[in-house]
């Protein structure tokens, strides 16, 4: 399914403005440089239909999609060059192949949701928090637990909230910005679990903003505030109530931010930056917290992109931030052998 007509409207006004930046530290880094432009190329042409299943190369990376044919994940060259399995004899070989990658992903599925059925920190994290609505989008990756499927991404989300709140109170904060927000999911937690947070800035780069923003918006309808809403204008602050406030922005557009916020979370984004580029957010982020209340995540597992250590991100930060060490027990289970540091002001 194709854009809708609002969403077309943003996603073109996004694009557009996206491709006015001139400042190289509002450019996607090397890690998303490719990504992105495969990411455009795949809304315009399918839209947000489906786009955490296999069959979708709009989630990739960012979401928990996870998708099964190579083409689906080539550059405008690779296309081109993709197009020959067209061809009758390679289409059918290619498609036999990809049907066994369905199966084999079927198969790694329901292992995956029989081990983590039974995990006791799952059981603990289920009996802790709420996690409603969490498998839309045609999402692949769930195991069912109780009769009800959960996304184990959000299980995952879930799992480092509760990391943060053993030495972070969440229950005492009620506004939050996070950049590299993904599509949305960790807000859809921390929205679910904590009534006390009401104000939200969530800040990422285009095209997974839009994504983010109509994810959060399935969820949340008229609560989340869009790019359009803010574009002409020179300052971007929250209303003056109580009421539930997302508001979604590129970020080139966070320097217009002046609302105060209590807490900045960000999960892994910064290390795949350059280290100009996270100067430049830190400065913006100092301009609008209220206290040095910071949560940065970290990842350390095999095959993720360390370009910025966590001592260097931490001298960014002034040096200050104290290393706590997690292992992931969600992502352990499925034999993804994550760990995370975090770093968090005291």
């Amino acid at each position: 399914m194709n854009l809708t007509k609002p969403q077309r409207v943003l996603f073109n006004l996004l694009e557009d403005h996206n491709k006015r930046i001139k400042n190289p530290l509002y450019y996607p880094g090397s890690y998303w440089d490719y990504k992105t432009k495969k990411i455009t190329y795949w809304l315009k042409k399918k839209g947000l239909n489906n786009f955490r299943s296999i069959d979708s190369a709009v989630g990739t990376s960012f979401t928990d999609g996870f998708s099964i044919d190579c083409r689906n994940e080539m550059g405008s060259r690779g296309r081109i060059l993709g197009s020959f399995f067209s061809l009758p004899l390679l289409n059918r070989i290619f498609k036999k192949q990809v049907d066994i990658s369905r199966e084999l992903f079927s198969n790694k599925i329901n292992l995956q949701s029989k081990v983590l059925s039974k995990s006791s920190k799952v059981r603990l994290l289920l009996s802790k928090y709420k996690i409603e609505n969490s498998v839309s989008f045609g999402c692949a990756d769930k195991i069912i637990f109780e009769k009800k499927e959960y996304s184990t991404q959000y299980l995952s989300f879930l799992e480092r909230i509760d990391n943060i709140s053993s030495f972070s109170n969440l229950k005492k904060i009620n506004s939050l910005m996070e950049i590299g927000g993904g599509y949305g999911g960790n807000i859809h937690l921390l929205v679910q679990n904590f009534k006390n947070l009401k104000k939200i800035i969530y800040v990422d780069i285009f095209p997974n903003l839009f994504v983010g923003t109509e994810y959060l918006r399935s969820h949340f309808g008229s609560a989340v505030k869009d790019y359009s809403v803010y574009d002409g204008l020179d300052e971007i602050k929250f209303n003056n109530d109580k009421e539930l406030e997302i508001i979604c922005i590129p970020n080139w557009a966070l320097k217009k931010v002046k609302s105060k916020i209590d807490k900045f979370h960000n999960c892994a984004s910064f290390q795949e930056m350059k280290i100009d580029q996270v100067k430049n957010y830190k400065q913006l982020i100092d301009n609008i917290l209220n206290k040095n209340a910071i949560d940065l995540i970290v990842y350390t597992g095999p095959g993720k992109n360390n370009t910025l250590s966590p001592k260097i991100i931490n001298e960014v930060f002034g040096g200050n931030l104290i290393e706590r060490k997690f292992l992931d027990t969600v992502e352990n289970s499925k034999g993804n052998g994550n760990n995370y540091i975090y770093l968090a002001s005291l």
